[in-house]
């Protein structure tokens, strides 16, 4: 039997038709415009890289190559030894190499290479340190691939991320802003503010803890953390058990615990419940003290909480909008410091009819060591990600009602004796900033008026103009305002009075002027 050659898509890729579009658009334009007005530029990278200069980690992974697309680069290039020069063998000729290349698995770790990439050779010659690192703040959006062995439903392995950096500053003030800008954004997209909460840690203040309860080593530590970071998976009695002697799950498997002292686990979930009906920040920053204050890392923690606090206090960010949570654990094994994450408050029912909350949507936090793995020198860094996708889906939600793309100006086809008259209305229609198309089916057998007006509601055009050989006789147009005939569609049964309010003849020197004037209604 012949192989054959079926259209298909790659699973976990999709086609954006232009009503997904047009949100994932809009969600880019709204957030960049708040980006811009803190000082961020706009840059892109690559869609492809050398896999080391992305970084030797990804999210709960510890090589590149797991969970990102990676392969060798067909073109054979040179290897280069730390310093930027090329390796040579022992006969002196230079060593090549078909490079590892990889897409791109987010926005951040091309960030860092940019960064690195510009002051390599000036770090390398002692100018730059890390006391005189240069500020360096940019936004970027573009697409993301992740490949996911295990695709779960609503995720996929190419989406949009729109993401915000600072590179080159430890002053939390960069933190505290990142989470103004993450609100200012989301309520510029269109989210109310009674849709969503900033959650904020530090991961300072729970080291600190953990610290001052027995968890000294970073492999400790880790292990702890894996485990909190499952609680909105698992809930907090397996949570205990998994710090504790362990558990069987709901397949019968056994799950290894970490066997830590019944005491010591204790305090790490009171510790995480610290905050469990409080509301006010500064209320959650006295427990803070009263519980792990006497540890100098977790002291120095809360001292950038309360600075943070201060910040958002006097601008007007309070905790309807802002909020400290000890039990957030957000990328903690990657993250040095403030840790930030934005949980949508709404709810929608699962495809069983039971109730289930959105749960995160954003964030981002503090991370001064990525740019240390590829520049030797450690950097300061704080940002934050909004996933453009998961965002579009979540505004869907909260503003029902098909968001759909505004087509353009449609000219219909009559008469080919008439086709120079279209293009010249279409350019005079283009010249005063009106989109405009002048349909080209004719030649298909589509000449027919009703298949020419169900291609342009097909594609939401507002306003249709059509000239026939009597029209054009008398110099005038009869312009359909399609939009409001599809609003008076269920109100009006009369056709006559329906023609009347939905189609107006005008003249031809008075077309450009009267579109525009419909089209701003």
């Amino acid at each position: 039997m012949e192989r054959g050659n079926i259209p298909r898509k790659i699973k976990g890729f999709r086609d954006i038709d232009a009503d997904m579009n047009e949100l994932r658009q809009t969600i880019i334009r709204e957030a960049a415009k708040v980006y811009r007005s803190y000082g961020f530029e706009h840059w892109d990278t690559p869609v492809l890289e050398y896999a080391d200069a992305l970084g030797k980690y990804m999210p709960d992974e510890d090589t590149v190559d797991k969970g990102v697309y990676n392969f060798r680069n067909p073109e054979e290039e040179p290897v280069l030894l730390t310093d930027g020069s090329e390796m040579r063998d022992a006969e002196r000729k230079v060593v090549m190499e078909f490079h590892p290349l990889a897409m791109r698995y987010d926005l951040t770790a091309p960030l860092a290479r940019v960064y690195s990439e510009r002051l390599f050779t000036d770090v390398k010659r002692g100018q730059i340190m890390e006391s005189n690192a240069p500020l360096f703040r940019r936004f970027q959006y573009g697409p993301v691939y992740r490949y996911e062995l295990k695709l779960l439903p609503g995720r996929f392995r190419e989406f949009w991320q729109i993401d915000f950096d600072t590179v080159g500053t430890s002053d939390v003030a960069a933190d505290a802003e990142a989470c103004m800008i993450l609100s200012d954004a989301l309520e510029a997209i269109g989210l109310a503010p009674s849709t969503y909460i900033v959650k904020v840690n530090n991961r300072k203040v729970l080291k600190g803890f953990l610290e001052s309860v027995g968890i000294q080593s970073e492999a400790q530590e880790g292990a702890v953390l894996r485990v909190i970071d499952k609680l909105d998976k698992i809930g907090w009695d397996d949570v205990k058990l998994e710090l504790g002697k362990g558990r069987v799950d709901a397949s019968g498997s056994k799950v290894d615990g970490l066997g830590l002292a019944e005491t010591t686990l204790e305090k790490i979930v009171s510790f995480l419940k610290l905050a469990t009906g409080v509301s006010s920040r500064v209320d959650v920053l006295q427990k803070f003290e009263e519980v792990a204050g006497s540890n100098p890392t977790a002291a120095e923690g809360i001292a950038e909480l309360k600075k943070m606090d201060a910040l958002w206090a006097k601008l007007g960010f309070d905790e309807s909008r802002i909020i400290f949570d000890p039990s957030l654990m957000r990328g903690m094994a990657y993250y040095t410091g403030p840790v930030f994450e934005v949980e949508s408050l709404l709810s929608y029912k699962d495809e069983k009819g039971r109730e289930r909350r959105v749960g995160s949507i954003c964030g981002g936090g503090r991370y001064d060591g990525l740019v240390e793995k590829l520049l030797g020198l450690k950097v300061p860094a704080t940002g934050a990600s909004i996933g453009v996708d998961r965002l579009a889906e979540l505004l869907r939600m909260a503003k029902p009602g098909k968001v759909t793309a505004q087509g353009p100006v449609f000219i219909a086809y009559f008469d080919d004796e008439l086709q120079t008259e279209y293009y010249r209305i279409a350019r005079l229609l283009r010249n005063a900033g009106i989109n405009a198309e002048v349909y080209v089916g004719y030649a298909k057998g589509f000449k027919k008026m009703k298949k020419q007006m169900a291609y342009a509601d097909d594609k939401n055009c507002p306003l249709a103009i059509l000239i026939g050989g009597d029209e054009a006789a008398k110099g005038v147009a009869t312009v359909k305002n399609l939009k409001l005939g599809k609003e008076l569609e269920n109100t009006t049964s009369d056709k006559q009075t329906w023609i009347n309010q939905v189609q107006q003849e005008v003249p031809l020197n008075d077309l450009v002027d009267y579109v525009l004037k419909q089209l701003a209604q």
